[in-house]
């Protein structure tokens, strides 16, 4: 057994998934119509119950919509600026739609931040409170350029106090969705150097330890980039957070997914994840639909059969992959620490 992670901030779990879009709406009506999440309670997140805002440290006022739906133990968000300054609008004027930010719980949000940009010269993006007075909410976005991603910290005491203005579907349906999420499994990052982000991440936040392997041949085969046969091959740690798989993907050599979206876009969140007991059939489905696979292939012992397919999905402003969900890939790692 490693010794205990250093960190004085430790994440015992994944709570939320954020995607910074353009039109809310119509997000929302996509991912109920091709995945099957939802339903979606949507929130005018504005004052007066969001109060004490700040941006970049200084006071401010803005407006966003918001919406949540759960999917699994992980609560899904979607996020659209809609007025004034904020970390969602420079998000999408840098970057464009994607995948945003994770949330974890804390009991003392000002005992996290202060540990965070003290002791680690982190900085707040963008802070608040939302509900009625003490028994609310407090959030805080970092970014923790170190761990590639932008972590929202949140005390909460009773919830969002104001309900939803509105919901989607209006009336309790069925999904027409011929595919169905049950769960969110895991979330990636894109990394320039893995050893580096997973101590980071051990040090800074407690999560680890890591399981590192080597992500190509013979462990990796019948491997596809933008439906042409490759042998590309990365790194990849993975850790588990509360149920969720934190993934860290470097490029190491050959045509992959992974260099192409660190030289456009640089470290950042870059896929979500869930598992499919059909995953070829699964991938069949969001195809046949029109969506591309921009990579895709086998791993483990070759009479198991696991594969996975990523699946760039642009109407729900993201990647997803689907995975046969595989306690052993048949490769021994390397484990940090």
């Amino acid at each position: 057994m490693p010794e205990p992670s250093p960190a004085k901030v430790k994440v015992e779990k994944i709570s939320q998934v954020a995607i910074a879009v353009n039109d809310l709406p119509l997000v929302v009506e996509n991912y109920w119509s091709i995945l099957g999440i939802g339903p979606w309670n949507i929130y005018a997140w504005e004052y007066p119950d969001v109060y004490e805002r700040t941006y970049h440290g200084q006071p401010t006022w803005s407006r966003e919509k918001i919406c949540h739906a759960q999917v699994g133990g992980v609560e899904f968000e979607l996020m659209q600026p809609v007025d004034g300054p904020s970390l969602y609008r420079d998000f999408l004027e840098e970057h464009g739609e994607g995948i945003h930010h994770l949330q974890f719980l804390v009991d003392d949000l000002d005992e996290t931040v202060g540990i965070l940009t003290g002791e680690h010269g982190f900085v707040s993006l963008q802070s608040g409170s939302c509900g009625r007075s003490e028994k609310g909410c407090r959030y805080n976005y970092m970014y923790l350029e170190a761990l590639g991603c932008i972590w929202e910290v949140v005390e909460c005491r009773e919830g969002i106090a104001a309900g939803p203005t509105s919901r989607y579907p209006e009336k309790a349906t069925e999904s027409p969705a011929k595919l169905k999420v049950p769960a969110i499994t895991q979330v990636a990052i894109a990394v320039s150097d893995l050893s580096k982000t997973a101590r980071d991440y051990w040090n800074i936040l407690g999560i680890g330890p890591w399981a590192i392997y080597e992500w190509g041949e013979p462990l990796v085969y019948q491997r596809h980039y933008h439906g042409k046969p490759s042998r590309g091959r990365e790194r990849v740690a993975l850790a588990n957070v509360g149920g969720v798989v934190l993934a860290l993907w470097q490029p190491v050599k050959g045509d992959s997914i992974y260099r192409d979206f660190l030289a456009e876009h640089g470290e950042r969140l870059h896929h979500i994840g869930f598992s499919a007991r059909d995953v070829d059939g699964a991938a069949e489905i969001l195809t046949g639909d029109g969506f591309t696979s921009p990579e895709s292939g086998c791993f483990g012992p070759r009479e198991a059969k696991n594969s996975y397919h990523y699946i760039d999905i642009k109407p729900l402003r993201a990647i997803w992959k689907i995975a046969h969900d595989v306690k052993d890939p048949g490769a021994r790692p390397a484990f940090y620490p």
